[in-house]
């Protein structure tokens, strides 16, 4: 999906879950780093469900683009723990838990 689309998708749609497919890392780290700029450049909060392996090279390119008050904004989740909360890959779970995750923010 093209940034275009995608950002009229967050527009339109203002809380979406982005399960994003790719290839190679360094251009899905762009991507990322880029997306979650854009986001908090419009005053969202950002919650980042990804791995322990490519969350240390996210966070390292975003601390070269955002502020310290701006990277407060960025809420990371454990890709593991979040999918497989419930021990197994059970979407009514996923769901729960992203409903409870997210539910303190939604409260600020």
């Amino acid at each position: 999906m093209c940034k275009n689309k995608m950002n009229q998708l967050f527009e339109d749609q203002k809380s979406v879950h982005v399960l994003y497919s790719y290839n190679e890392s360094e251009n899905y780290i762009k991507q990322i780093v880029s997306y979650i700029q854009d986001g908090i450049l419009s005053g969202d909060c950002i919650i980042l469900i990804e791995n322990d392996r490519l969350y240390p090279l996210i966070h390292n390119e975003l601390k070269t683009l955002l502020t310290t008050d701006q990277m407060k904004m960025i809420h990371r989740i454990n890709n593991f723990d979040f999918y497989y909360s419930s021990g197994s890959y059970h979407p009514p779970a996923i769901h729960d838990y992203f409903n409870k995750t997210v539910q303190p923010y939604l409260e600020k």
